[in-house]
């Protein structure tokens, strides 16, 4: 055990009675001493008893009564009328308490004090504990020095008064006692209290009994503080609801970390978790044995009225259990909407909105992932700053996720924590399936482009696989895997970054058909989609017209069966996602509208009543099952109507034959 520096007080007591008796009694900081005064021969028992450093008695303590403790701050003073003696106690010692004290009546003795530093490893401890009513046992350990080995020891409780307790000089100190002391006779003394009820609770001290300068006089330097809080078995109203989760966490003293814990559910068998820190499943009901944190995690899905009853949720003792009872009520009206799916692209930010039971009191807003064994725990402490909550109307609220990364893809639930002493639930009432996807690729025909693949680090000795499709599926088509060789497809290269966990494949000489949605995947783990948009190559087309005027843009179709599109936006899957002005499925939008003409492997899009303001870049794209198609058109609005450029611009009828460099192919 590391040394500490403790201070230790030295009081020296001077008696004048026709010669000086002088003794010395020792405390140490944040511990407290008793000793006694004795009487002169001819004092007088009921007159007034001194304890003080100086006359006014600020420092200290004086009584008139005799048979009861008086008290001053930190200082008590007990006057016993059938003894020569009066005691004083002293309690949380500091340096303060140097100087020189009376001790007395009519202050007719003189002492001094002294303080002084000393090394020792263990003094001035205080530490907290909890008990529960019913509990069989509960044992306090006393640690002293090697050298006060030999002496007796002392343990007192704190009421009211000190109140000697147990002394280990005593013979009768049997193991079926209400207290019993254990004394190791090297550095620690072990205290039991049995049968721990209400009236146990309060302050207990540990101490040795030293002898002073003079060895008749004896005191106890106590070293040790220990505060006892005795609970009562708690039942918890839990709410839950039909078809929906709840998660239970109940917490157990450290002492009882290493003991089985169970659940029991009404008056039948109790269950038992064999093995720690594991998921164990016992029907619906799983649960978990946290050592570390000394807590019973239960959780049980897919309620029904059946679940409805009392339950205990304890840690075995001998002899003994240690409960928290909880009364689970299952709300057969679910008023909250079905499971959804949202989805989010990696880096960017999602929300999720989730349901409140407004019926709840002292709840707090709770959102969790589900695990591989479809356990719903909460989010990991260093994730929390990602996750942002905030009120929405009554009864609903919204948590934001922010920088969303490979880990973030599944399944979350919301619901309401209820805190109580012992014991957490969490009733979940909304389901998120959450799905990730890359930001679209861009690349233009006979280019290349990389897609990259990020993956959890815990995959990182794992096979990596691209393939166009979704992959392990039939129709999934194979591109690259991180453990083969890919040296003979020249237009395949691939890139490892173990640091970032990133896996890049870089596509050349790209063509039409490469468009479309390729996946990034682990087997078993994760598929994630990546769109590749391509943008042919004998583009962009320049159109001129005038302000007031109308222009006609055509388009050719390179593929059958497709989605046509026509958009704007300074890159193409911007313009996909946020300004599509006409399609196969809305052909008219204002001055916009699309003419399909199938004969001439065409479609026409008309602008009217142009202005200044409709310059800019826009799109004509083809769309199958996601796979983009891109022509890039750059169109110019003037106020004078300009001469059509020979070498930019032909006839109508050259668009329409497919011969027009007007004509959009996608």
């Amino acid at each position: 055990m590391k040394a500490v520096i403790i201070i230790f007080i030295f009081i020296t007591l001077c008696l004048i009675s026709g010669q000086v008796l002088c003794f010395s009694v020792f405390g140490c900081t944040g511990g407290s001493l008793m000793f006694k005064c004795m009487y002169k021969k001819e004092s007088k028992t009921n007159e007034v008893k001194y304890f003080c450093r100086d006359r006014s008695c600020k420092m200290g303590i004086s009584a008139d009564v005799q048979s009861r403790w008086v008290y001053n701050g930190r200082f008590a003073l007990y006057d016993d009328e059938n003894s020569r003696f009066f005691t004083v106690f002293i309690r949380n010692l500091s340096r303060e308490d140097y100087g020189e004290y009376t001790c007395g009546n009519n202050q007719t003795w003189s002492h001094d004090v002294t303080l002084v530093e000393k090394k020792e490893s263990r003094c001035g401890t205080s530490v907290i504990r909890d008990g529960y009513l019913g509990q069989k046992t509960i044992t306090f350990r006393c640690e002293y020095d090697e050298k006060f080995k030999t002496h007796t020891k002392v343990f007192y409780r704190l009421n009211e008064d000190p109140v000697h307790v147990l002394n280990s000089s005593r013979s009768s100190q049997s193991s079926e006692e209400k207290f019993s002391l254990s004394d190791s006779r090297k550095d620690h003394f072990n205290v039991t209290i049995r049968d721990i009820s209400a009236a146990d609770g309060g302050v207990y001290l540990c101490g040795v009994e030293r002898d002073g300068s003079d060895p008749s006089i004896t005191h106890i330097t106590f070293i040790k503080e220990i505060q006892l809080n005795v609970q009562g078995q708690t039942c918890v109203q839990v709410q839950a609801y039909s078809s929906k989760s709840v998660f239970i966490s109940c917490k157990f003293p450290q002492e009882f970390k290493g003991n089985k814990k169970f659940i029991q559910k009404d008056s039948q068998k109790k269950i038992f978790v064999d093995g720690q820190n594991q998921w164990v499943r016992h029907g619906k009901v799983r649960m978990f044995d946290d050592s570390s944190e000394g807590r019973l995690k239960v959780f049980i899905s897919d309620l029904t009225a059946a679940d409805e009853a009392t339950y205990r949720c304890g840690v075995n003792i001998p002899d003994h259990d240690l409960f928290t009872e909880i009364t689970l009520t299952v709300n057969q009206v679910d008023h909250f909407p079905a499971s959804s799916n949202t989805s989010a692209i990696i880096g960017e930010s999602v929300k999720l909105t989730c349901n409140f039971p407004e019926k709840h009191d002292e709840t707090f807003t709770h959102i969790c992932k589900e695990n591989k064994e479809k356990i719903c725990e909460s989010i990991s402490s260093s994730e929390e700053k990602r996750f942002e909550f905030s009120a929405g109307p009554a009864g609903v609220f919204t948590v934001s996720i922010s920088n969303v990364s490979v880990r973030d893809a599944g399944v979350y639930w919301c619901g309401a924590e209820t805190r109580d002493t012992h014991l957490t639930s969490v009733s979940l009432t909304n389901q998120h399936q959450l799905t990730l996807t890359m930001p679209p690729v861009v690349g233009r025909e006979g280019d290349s482009s990389e897609i990259k693949c990020p993956y959890d680090g815990n995959h990182s000795t794992e096979v990596k696989h691209l393939c166009k499709g979704k992959c392990f599926t039939p129709d999934a088509q194979h591109i690259i895997q991180s453990d083969e060789a890919h040296v003979n497809n020249l237009m395949i290269s691939v890139k490892y970054d173990t640091e970032l966990s990133l896996f890049t494949v870089t596509l050349s000489d790209l063509r039409a058909e490469d468009a479309g949605i390729y996946w990034c995947a682990v087997e078993g783990a994760f598929n994630l989609p990546i769109e590749l948009m391509i943008v042919l190559k004998d583009a962009p087309f320049t159109h001129e017209a005038s302000v007031g005027g109308s222009v006609s843009i055509s388009c050719k179709n390179v593929r059958s069966q497709t989605q046509r599109l026509f958009c704007r936006g300074d890159q193409p899957n911007i313009c996909v996602r946020d300004g599509v002005r006409v399609s196969s499925d809305t052909r008219t939008n204002g001055r916009f509208s699309l003419t399909d003409e199938t004969s001439a492997g065409v479609f026409t899009v008309n602008i009217s009543n142009l202005t200044e303001e409709d310059s800019g870049k826009y799109w004509c794209a083809e769309e199958t099952s996601g796979s983009f198609v891109f022509t890039e058109v750059h169109l110019y609005v003037t106020q004078e109507t300009t001469s059509p450029d020979p070498e930019r611009e032909t006839s109508q009828d050259e668009e329409k034959s497919g011969s027009s460099d007007f004509c959009l192919r996608v």
